[in-house]
């Protein structure tokens, strides 16, 4: 299923002048959806010229997920404090591959570059050859 969302658009020169981006995005999470409509510019107020649907490329995803977690459901305990599993998926997250081990900030973003701008069938392929 292709991932799409909406690109909308207000006045260039207004935006300009303020040193603001005259455009801005919503993201459509399920199937269908149809975002509330933002009438205004998130920056500078101006009101929504344009507004495009735009159809996102099966790039992968990346999810760095808190690892942090308990022996009990009181949240006694805090375990894996500071510590990430590394996720990757479809754009729908139809798919999704979790490391099996966690690690630390810097670690899990290091690990992450290896899958920035990368589809996801590559992602696949990387993935099977790092084996996080």
């Amino acid at each position: 299923m292709k991932k799409n969302a909406i690109r909308w658009s207000s006045n260039l020169e207004n935006a300009l002048d303020v040193g603001v981006k005259p455009y801005w995005y919503t993201v459509c999470h399920a199937q269908n959806e149809l975002p509330e409509h933002p009438e205004k510019n998130p920056w500078n107020q101006d009101e929504a010229e344009f507004e495009t649907t735009v159809y996102l490329a099966d790039d992968c995803v990346i999810t760095m997920r808190p690892a942090r977690y308990s022996l009990n459901t009181d949240g006694g305990g805090d375990y894996e404090k500071d510590h990430y599993f590394l996720e990757v998926s479809n754009q729908d997250a139809s798919v999704i591959l979790s490391s099996a081990q966690t690690y630390r900030w810097e670690e899990v973003n290091q690990l992450a570059l290896f899958f920035r701008g990368i589809s996801f069938t590559a992602a696949t392929r990387v993935w099977k050859v790092k084996k996080p």
